[in-house]
């Protein structure tokens, strides 16, 4: 096939482009004010004003333009010359910042790092109006006038039959600019102003505080735990609001020092390029303080700390390689809001905890929406609903500030509409799991003392049928002493109907802790029987498939059934284990031998143990308990289903050792990473784990069913009696009473 004719030719873009840029590119008319105080931060500019005039005649378009609304901004920058302008500033998506900033020549003379580099920021004034006149003055030259009327890049009166004949190509539109030989608005050295009319949206009372507010925080205050760190941004950039020439201004009753001064938990660190997380904690109540080092990207490690982390794993799932978002630091405070502490956790702290998130900051300049009310970019509050609630810190109760900068981060950059940052390479989706996975350790350290103080103020508490006898004793005492045996006796009758409603809570509670555990048990029995039956329903399939076709043979019918006993078998003896622990079988009190059970136990686990963890169990004496065998059967698949889940992130041999001695007790012990010494007094509460996908009752039940039978539990702390080096629990079955 020949060709029969050939050309070139560039696009020639309507000049309505500018129109749909401008109103899509940049999505909100307070980040377009933001954008073009950007330009100003740019320009070395000490100062910036944002005026807004006549905002109360908003729609008559039939006054004078000087006498319309329209807003002024006004800075005391490097200015432009008449050759940026033409050569620069008219022509969008310039390089010359981005070259500037390949060249590593991106820093101002007053020190600033250049926020702009992709030339596309001043369409934010097309976001805001219709007609532009630009003022601009450089040092020691003329000042230069630029106006701009959008509308002759889209003209609103179309004729719908020649429709295209209205519209104006882009190289078509003029830009008309002025060369004063005296300034006529600018009057310092040098600096610019620009002046937008014909409002494209209405302004009120809301959208000043929201502006202002975002303004005031587009350079964060200093934090002095930051400077800690490295980081100590100049404040040499300030930023007025006016309307009508009056200062505005809105007193906020509670700063971000007064969040940092008085928050009940702090952590302070960095995440280095590899991802070693350097980091210290400090908590008010109880008073502790940890100084850390660990590799979120070791399993093992993190481990060794009882961390085990939703983000991490989700992100080895994805990737197995470096991250690529580059290292950052970070300072994170948080209160807890659910059971606020009314000495430091003022009205206003709270409102303003709830107001203000975590915000990121590049080179000391804030990147929107990060921070902003409602903006919850790290989707805590959706892992809460969707993960597990205890595995994450409420978005409602965190904020801080996450520091990142163009020479350590340069595949963090901002998105063209200026709402986030890009997805470049999946370096974004790395950075928000590395700074998800410092939430999570943050979680986990103040989850440890919330649960330390919750102790703490339950120690000097004795059982309710302690404390209500102690007060009936006293009582009968001094009515004795008055012969008030009248109301003794009413007291008497009072004390007795306290003594059934506490026998009935105690049975309620005791069948709640079975339930527990029998919950905790057939969750999974019906995962390994749902796994096992799917298995069977893909090889029926496959079977009645080859036999409609003639394709079957004896021996596939014999390997299939042998299979399919083999399996039915597997389900029949995990119902088998957990049968005793229904409460029907529950009430049968027989003499358990401990070494059976755990032999059963261990049968029960076999899919998770076979060819993974090696198994030892020692009997130096045999254990008979009399209780129910549901009760035995509990407490074992509760510890050995702990040793379990730890052991997985042990990249070397797993090993259970179980050891029955004489005295009647038992050590079971594995070689996972073990339990921190600061967490040992709590591991037996109800609701606390570390697991990432834990309830906090294995080991409380396990303590609680002990307890039913006069018996203990403990951990082993002396290195001598540990039979391997991780977790070591040690039971002591007493005699019965």
């Amino acid at each position: 096939m020949a060709i029969i004719d050939q050309n070139s030719q560039p696009f020639q873009p309507y000049a309505r482009l500018m129109n749909i840029i401008g109103d899509q590119l940049i999505t909100d008319k307070k980040v377009a004010v933001i954008e073009i105080i950007k330009n100003s931060y740019d320009a070395d500019s000490e100062i910036v004003k944002v005026n807004f005039f006549n905002m109360d005649k908003y729609g008559q378009d039939y006054l004078p333009i000087e006498e319309q609304p329209y807003i002024e901004i006004e800075d005391e920058g490097d200015g432009m010359s008449l050759e940026t302008i033409k050569n620069i500033w008219l022509r969008p998506a310039t390089p010359s910042k981005l070259d500037k900033k390949k060249r590593k020549i991106n820093v101002t003379k007053k020190g600033r790092i250049i926020q702009g580099e992709k030339g596309v920021g001043r369409f934010a004034l097309h976001k805001l109006g219709e007609r532009i006149e630009l003022y601009t003055k450089a040092f020691q030259d003329n000042e230069i006038k630029l106006v701009m009327d959008f509308t002759e890049y889209n003209p609103e009166k179309v004729n719908l039959f020649k429709q295209n004949s209205d519209y104006k190509l882009l190289n078509e539109v003029q830009n008309h600019w002025y060369v004063n030989d005296k300034p006529e608005v600018i009057k310092t050295e040098k600096g610019t102003l620009i002046r937008i009319f014909q409002l494209r949206e209405k302004w009120n009372e809301k959208h000043y505080e929201d502006l202002y507010k975002s303004i005031q925080r587009l350079i964060p205050p200093v934090d002095e735990n930051a400077k800690s760190l490295g980081i100590d941004f100049k404040q040499d950039f300030e930023i007025k609001m006016f309307i009508d020439n009056k200062l505005y201004t809105t007193e906020e009753a509670t700063t971000f020092q007064d969040v940092i001064d008085n928050a009940q938990y702090t952590i302070i660190g960095s995440v280095s390029h590899d991802g070693v997380l350097s980091f210290n904690y400090n908590s008010t109540f109880p008073e502790r303080k940890i100084k850390r080092k660990i590799n979120l990207l070791d399993i093992e490690e993190l481990a060794k700390y009882n961390y085990a982390l939703y983000s991490i794993d989700k992100w080895f799932n994805k990737y197995n390689r470096e991250p690529l978002c580059g290292s950052f630091h970070f300072t994170f405070y948080a209160y807890d809001l659910s059971k606020p502490n009314k000495e430091i956790l003022t009205k206003d702290i709270k409102q303003f905890i709830k107001d203000n998130f975590v915000f990121v900051l590049r080179d000391g300049v804030r990147v929107y929406p990060y921070g902003e009310k409602g903006i919850d970019w790290l989707n805590l509050d959706k892992l809460r609903s969707t993960y597990k609630a205890g595995q994450f810190i409420s978005y409602n109760d965190l904020t801080g500030f996450v520091y990142i900068s163009q020479k350590e981060n340069e595949l963090l950059r901002d998105s063209t509409n200026r709402q986030g940052l890009m997805d470049i390479d999946n370096a974004y989706e790395d950075f928000i799991n590395l700074v998800t996975a410092v939430t999570e350790i943050f979680n986990c350290e103040i989850k440890i003392d919330k649960s330390k103080e919750k102790l703490h103020k339950s120690k000097p508490f004795k059982s309710s049928k302690e404390n209500y006898l102690l007060s009936y004793n006293s009582l009968k005492t001094n009515l004795e002493k008055m012969n008030e045996f009248t109301t003794l006796e009413k007291a008497n009758k009072f004390l007795k109907d306290i003594e059934k409603h506490d026998k009935v809570l105690s049975e309620r509670m005791i069948t709640v802790e079975d339930l527990a555990g029998l919950g905790m048990a057939v969750e999974k029995a019906s995962h390994d029987a749902i796994t096992v039956l799917s298995i069977l329903r893909n090889n029926v399939y496959d079977i009645k498939t080859k036999f409609k076709k003639n394709e079957l043979t004896e021996n596939e019918i014999i390997d299939f059934l042998e299979e399919l006993d083999e399996n039915l078998h597997f389900i029949y003896e995990e119902m088998q284990i957990i049968q005793p622990l229904f409460k029907n079988q529950r009430g049968k009190i027989i003499n358990v031998n401990v070494l059976e059970s755990i032999q059963k136990v261990i049968k029960y686990f076999r899919r998770d143990i076979d060819k993974k963890i090696r198994v030892d169990v020692i009997c130096d004496k045999e254990i008979i308990v009399r209780t129910n065998k549901g009760l035995i059967l509990q407490i074992f698949i509760n510890l050995i289903d702990n040793a379990i889940y730890w052991m997985k992130y042990n990249k070397n041999e797993k090993n259970i050792i179980i050891k029955l001695q004489k005295n009647n007790t038992v050590i079971i012990s594995d070689n996972g990473p073990g339990i921190r010494n600061d967490i040992e007094s709590l591991v037996f509460q109800e609701f606390f784990s570390t697991k990432g996908d834990g309830r906090g009752l294995g080991l409380y039940i396990v303590k609680e069913l002990l307890f039913r039978i006069n018996s203990e539990i403990g951990i082993i702390h002396d290195e001598k009696k540990k039979l391997l080096p991780g977790a070591n629990f040690i039971i002591k079955f007493n005699e019965d009473k």
